[in-house]
């Protein structure tokens, strides 16, 4: 801009027009100069919308937890030693089992011991036997020890409940019974070993029943199912958070392998990993039917959903922008604020600018995992077309400045420390996770990956591949 100011001055003996036409230009002179130096109107770009893609697959992709458990029938055996302590079965009727005029009664004198087979446990259990019966002319009442030998076989239902079905093989005395008399005790071990045969199939049954109450599967897997599905946070520094959504559960049956009981346990859900607030906790679901499988891999395979909601993609982007001075000459921008939002397969960066420009500016890029570095980062960044157009006319110098660049180091998430931190949190926690006192989950993580990145309504979204191995062992029971 020329700024031309003719002066006609009076002679100079004349002060006072002298006075008054230097005040004039200098009044001029301010008002150019305050002109000059004040930011500019407010001129916003076109926004170009937020929309996304409407994804075939709504739900996460398929995980498959296997988990082989193992029983030593060490602790099997002390643990029904603790539980099944004094009187073990008593019948104080003559009219019960079909009015057998029978009544009977078994303490449990030493340990039991258990032998294992292909599918059932054998067991002896030394017993003191008080038995009294109803003959026709009297009743008599016999005592005696002897060592009862039974074999169970056992099988899971559907419900969860265990089913035995428990058989009477053998009895030996280990002393005779006795008949007590006023006139003394006589051997009536013929008699005992009838009236023992008589009450051999209500035995069983009572021991089918003690061991169903004393192996209550359904609590302890009612238990786990809800502990998987509560959110997990695996690492404070990086804000992971880990969310399972368990759909099924399968086992296969129950067999013996030298001295431990030994199943496999395979579950099937969705998981996922959110970077930054804990994930909503749903309310848990009911426990559903135990499937029966034929076969199980022996690994885990996890596919989880890494999130970086686009809140807090914000904070990050903010923290390394806003209060960034970009300059040519002497113009300059000054980023006041960042929002991003997804557009189709692209993310939009809404940057607010103050200064030489002052308004808002969009950049469009898409989201990509670099392998090579192990992070997501934005590819094909450029400023949107409707906001070149916009900077053609009133900063064009803004596109050789090294803003873009910024921005585009600002929208780098990487995920080597999240992968991992999920990794170490993940091998951590496997190497001895105390399920409860005595039941310990060992593991290893072998491998974690990232298959592909997306942007969702929930934020930019990288799937994670992870495969391993893991154990459960019953130490006590």
């Amino acid at each position: 801009m020329v700024l031309c100011i003719t002066m006609y001055l009076s002679p100079i003996g004349h002060w006072g027009h002298w006075r008054y036409y230097s005040g004039a230009l200098l009044a001029a002179a301010w008002v150019l100069l305050c002109g000059g130096c004040r930011t500019a109107a407010r001129t916003n770009a076109p926004n170009p919308g937020e929309q996304y893609l409407t994804e075939v697959a709504t739900s996460p992709p398929l995980s498959s937890i296997t988990l082989p458990i193992a029983v030593p029938v060490r602790q099997l055996v002390d643990a029904l030693n603790r539980r099944t302590q004094g009187l073990l079965y008593e019948d104080n009727s003559f009219s019960d089992n079909g009015g057998d005029g029978l009544m009977l009664r078994l303490w449990r004198t030493q340990s039991l011991e258990i032998a294992l087979l292909p599918e059932a446990v054998r067991y002896r259990v030394p017993l003191k036997v008080w038995l009294k019966k109803q003959l026709l002319w009297e009743e008599v009442e016999i005592e005696g020890e002897l060592e009862l030998g039974l074999k169970t076989t056992f099988d899971i239902s559907p419900d969860w409940s265990l089913r035995t079905q428990t058989a009477v093989e053998f009895h030996e005395w280990h002393s005779a019974p006795k008949l007590k008399t006023a006139l003394g005790d006589i051997n009536l071990q013929l008699l005992a070993n009838l009236m023992l045969q008589q009450s051999k199939a209500s035995l069983a049954q009572t021991l089918d029943r003690l061991l169903q109450q004393q192996v209550n599967l359904r609590y302890y897997a009612q238990m786990a199912w809800e502990a998987l599905q509560k959110p997990v946070l695996l690492d404070t520094a990086q804000q992971l958070w880990v969310k399972t959504t368990p759909l099924s559960i399968g086992m296969l049956p129950l067999i013996t392998a030298g001295d431990e009981l030994r199943t496999v346990v395979s579950i099937s859900g969705h998981s996922e990993v959110v970077v930054g607030e804990p994930p909503a906790l749903r309310p848990s679901t009911a426990l559903p039917l135990l499937q029966r499988l034929s076969e199980a891999k022996d690994e885990f395979i996890v596919r989880l959903s890494v999130r970086v909601p686009f809140a807090e993609a914000e904070r990050r982007a903010r923290a390394l922008t806003v209060g960034q001075v970009f300059s040519s000459g002497k113009k300059q921008v000054t980023v006041q604020n960042v929002r991003l939002w997804g557009n189709g397969d692209r993310l939009v960066i809404n940057t607010t600018l103050s200064g030489f420009f002052n308004g808002e500016v969009y950049l469009i890029g898409r989201p990509m995992l670099n392998a090579a570095k192990n992070c997501i980062e934005i590819i094909d960044l450029d400023f949107h077309a409707e906001t070149r157009n916009v900077l053609h006319r009133t900063a064009a110098w803004l596109f050789s400045s090294s803003f873009e660049r910024r921005i585009q180091q600002a929208l780098v998430f990487p995920l080597e420390e999240n992968l991992q931190a999920l990794r170490s949190s993940a091998q951590q926690s496997l190497r001895e996770y105390v399920i409860q006192p005595g039941v310990v989950l060992h593991g290893t993580v072998d491998t974690l990956a990232v298959e592909r990145t997306r942007i969702t309504s929930a934020g930019i979204c990288a799937d994670l591949f992870t495969k391993g191995q893991a154990r459960l062992k019953v130490n006590s029971l």
